[in-house]
């Protein structure tokens, strides 16, 4: 018999609408009018209200208005939970019903399995001597246990408060009891907020003792919740974390409150720790905010008041224990063709020693005298009040080019001077620049292939600084103005080469821009282009200083070639190598100036330095790269990098070596390092089996003989649970004395994370 629709008498539900309707398609469908039943056999679909069975047989008793389900009973549920079933009895409105030897799959892939369960109400389940787990069946072995599973007398899946709870249940772990629990709850697949206890983490430190916190999350309606965590340490005493979020249309505000009051000061070495052993009662206030105003527009916060600088660090107050921690307040602008950007921070020092170089902060007794010196450190940082970026590329070409304005202004501020090996990282008191630059530059192609690059650029600066710094090179007077004009000439030529299997573009490039002299060279303070580089990727760089507080002036000439390959067996090659030329003026980079940025560079002199670079990437996931500064007498190098990479299914990693030899003599002031440096970083990831990887990390200084922090892990992750195993090693001359620490994190998808020590990495 083909298959027959039937549709029956609208029937009141509970989530139904009053005009819902039930379909029904079989093979066969049999109607006895003396009892009233309808029997429905072969491939039984029945649709209604969003729900959806499938059966080999169903009977439906019109009398009683309850459906009885036989033979590989499955139902979709309107929320996507799916039941399988061997048996079903349950109302034609899917409210209530009994169902036998049960398995239910909701769409984050959480399943329940039960002997029986009972449903009432069509809001609430309840599964017999019931089986939780968010881990999927072995396919080769589907009869044995999950990895994790909570086996549990009564498991209750309550739709309307989207919480499973689970009553005298016991966790296992593949397999084996490992705990029991007399009462669980756990939130429903659809249910992302609920309050509750969080998962408790361990630890253990010499200074504070053995350690376990305790958060309890608590919502405050649909938009806020606060997270309260109480920690106790058996050396130091308790301590309460309160953090608050409320959510916003367009954005969230968080406000975090932390503190201690400690018992055990003694246990902090006075030497390495003087500040955590002075203190007793500490604690911090914090805050962030980030809204989006409107699409272009973003607006936000993060700031941070603490009691000494070394609180959020020792007891790790997520979010805020950075070893600088910046406290910031800012406003963004993204458009199609423009972008602005308005920011004021300050700078927290965290130390917990608070030496620096020469001075202590310690009596002879080993006694604390170190909150000046926190405050003499802090001081030395600037206050930033504030910086503004602004870039807008016109949309109307001009004079047939593109047309681009670049504006930046900074005020800053700082109670002590800073300096270091006679540089002037920062000048006491306060600091003001505004500039602004245009830009024009068009680009033309000639018949033969040679392309010309006409570039004008104008660019103004007004500086003011109020200071009593004695830098030899500072400007006497504290206003200042400077412009700088430029016209510049870009020609490249870029020819094509192909080969069998092959095709490489070689362009030879050639630059000259001519301008004014830097005025004031070195003589202004310098705040943002204090860190300066010389190699293949500043090599074309109109301005090759990396910031706005120093410009680049005088005549100057960049040459060099860019070249790229292609090859059919997917190999890719690329290159570029030049030199660059003062060819009149004052050459910017031979100057003195406060942070002696660009001496020593390879840029001092008329002919520059060689720079050069060098990269292959291998189709099967492996690549190379070098890139060299060569004397440009003996063609010695003066600097490189070598970067290995590679990816592959099971091995993954990085490794990268660099030699930089000494830029200055010893016990004379300049740029850069006094002594060769060379060392390698590398990291590497194996997987060893399908779901197992080990993985580490370090560093070895070649010149020293040392290695830096180091880190070595082990890690297991599938479908349900992910467990990290790290150990940390910081040698000697990062923290005084050795240390070492070991963390673990086991995450339970959907039960949450157990944590010891400090784990990298949530897979959750």
């Amino acid at each position: 018999m083909a298959p027959s629709p039937v549709f029956a008498q609208s029937v009141p539900s509970i989530d139904a609408p009053a005009d819902a309707r039930m379909m029904l398609t079989a093979n066969e469908l049999i109607y006895n009018n003396d009892t009233e039943k309808v029997i429905a056999t072969g491939g039984v679909q029945i649709d209604y209200s969003g729900y959806n069975l499938v059966a080999d047989r169903v009977e439906y008793d019109q009398q009683t208005g309850r459906m009885r389900a036989y033979g590989r009973v499955q139902i979709l549920e309107p929320d996507g939970n799916k039941i399988s079933a061997d048996e079903i009895d349950i109302t034609d409105d899917f409210a209530d019903g009994f169902v036998n030897a049960l398995q239910i799959v909701t769409p984050d892939d959480t399943r329940i399995a039960a002997e029986s369960a009972e449903r009432r109400g069509g809001v609430e389940t309840t599964f017999n001597n019931g089986v939780y787990t968010a881990c999927e069946p072995c396919k080769e072995h589907p009869e044995k246990a999950p990895i994790w599973q909570v086996k549990a007398e009564k498991v209750v899946q309550d739709e309307r408060t989207r919480t499973v709870k689970l009553r005298n249940a016991r966790f296992e772990l593949f397999g084996m009891p490992i705990a029991y629990l007399p009462y669980l709850e756990v939130p429903d697949f659809d249910r992302k907020r609920k309050s509750g206890f969080l998962t408790p983490s361990f630890g253990s430190d010499d200074a504070l003792g053995t350690w376990a916190r305790v958060p309890y999350f608590l919502t405050l309606g649909q938009s806020a919740d606060v997270t309260i965590e109480a920690s106790g340490y058996t050396n130091q005493g308790f301590l309460l974390d309160t953090e608050f979020r409320k959510r916003f249309e367009n954005g969230i505000v968080t406000l975090r409150a932390a503190g201690i009051s400690q018992t055990g000061q003694d246990e902090f070495d006075p030497v390495t720790a003087a500040v955590d052993r002075a203190a007793e009662e500490r604690g911090l206030i914090g805050t962030t905010g980030d809204f989006k105003i409107n699409p272009r527009w973003a607006f936000g916060w993060k700031v941070m008041w603490e009691s000494d600088p070394a609180f959020a660090q020792t007891y790790a107050i997520d979010g805020f224990d950075d070893d600088r921690q910046k406290s910031e307040i800012y406003l963004t602008g993204l458009g199609k063709r423009n972008y602005f950007d308005a920011r004021a921070f300050w700078v927290d020092i965290r130390d917990g020693r608070i030496y620096d170089g020469s001075v202590t902060s310690y009596g002879t007794d080993n006694s604390y005298l170190g909150r000046d010196m926190a405050d003499f450190r802090e001081d030395r940082e600037a206050r930033v009040h504030p910086v503004i970026d602004y870039n807008k590329i016109f949309s109307q070409p001009v004079a047939g080019g593109e047309l681009s304005l670049d504006v930046n202004g900074q005020s800053i501020s700082r109670k002590r001077e800073y300096v270091v090996d006679d540089i002037y990282r920062g000048i006491e008191g306060s600091n003001e620049r505004a500039t602004a630059e245009l830009e024009w530059k068009r680009t033309l192609t000639t018949e033969g292939g040679l392309r010309l690059t006409p570039i004008l650029a104008a660019r103004g600066d007004l500086n003011h600084f109020d200071t009593t710094s004695t830098a030899d090179t500072l400007s006497d007077s504290n206003s200042a103005a400077r412009a700088m004009l430029t016209a510049g000439l870009e020609a490249s030529y870029p020819l094509l080469v192909t080969a069998h299997s092959s095709s490489h573009v070689i362009e030879p490039i050639a630059q000259v821009f001519v301008r004014n002299d830097e005025r004031l060279a070195g003589g202004l303070p310098n705040e943002d282009a204090q860190s300066f580089v010389f190699d293949a990727t500043s090599l074309f760089e109109r301005d090759k200083f990396s910031g706005y507080d120093r410009i680049e002036g005088g005549t100057r000439a960049n040459l060099g070639f860019r070249y790229t390959g292609t090859f059919d067996n997917g190999v890719t090659t690329h290159g570029l190598f030049g030199q660059s030329y003062q060819l009149a003026g004052l050459n910017s980079f031979a100057v003195d100036s406060l942070t002696y940025a660009g001496n020593n560079s390879g840029l001092e002199e008329d002919a520059s330095d060689f720079v050069g670079y060098a990269g292959i990437e291998l189709p099967v996931g492996v690549g190379f790269s070098a890139s060299a500064r060569f004397d440009k007498d003996d063609f010695n190098v003066e600097r490189a990098d070598l970067t290995a990479m590679f990816t592959h299914e099971k091995l993954s990693g990085a490794i990268t070596y660099s030699d930089i030899n000494a830029q200055r003599p010893a016990g004379s002031p300049g740029y850069g390092s006094e002594v060769d440096r060379s060392g390698i970083n590398g990291s590497l990831s194996l997987r060893f089996a399908e779901n197992w990887r080990v993985f580490g990390a370090s560093g070895y200084d070649l010149v020293d003989n040392r290695f830096s922090t180091s880190s070595v892990g082990v890690a297991y992750e599938d479908e349900c649970v992910a467990l990290t195993i790290v150990y940390k090693r910081k040698p000697s001359y990062v923290s005084d004395p050795k240390k070492w620490s070991i963390g673990a994190r086991l995450s339970l998808r959907t039960l949450g994370d157990l944590d010891y020590g400090d784990a990298t990495g949530k897979t959750f």
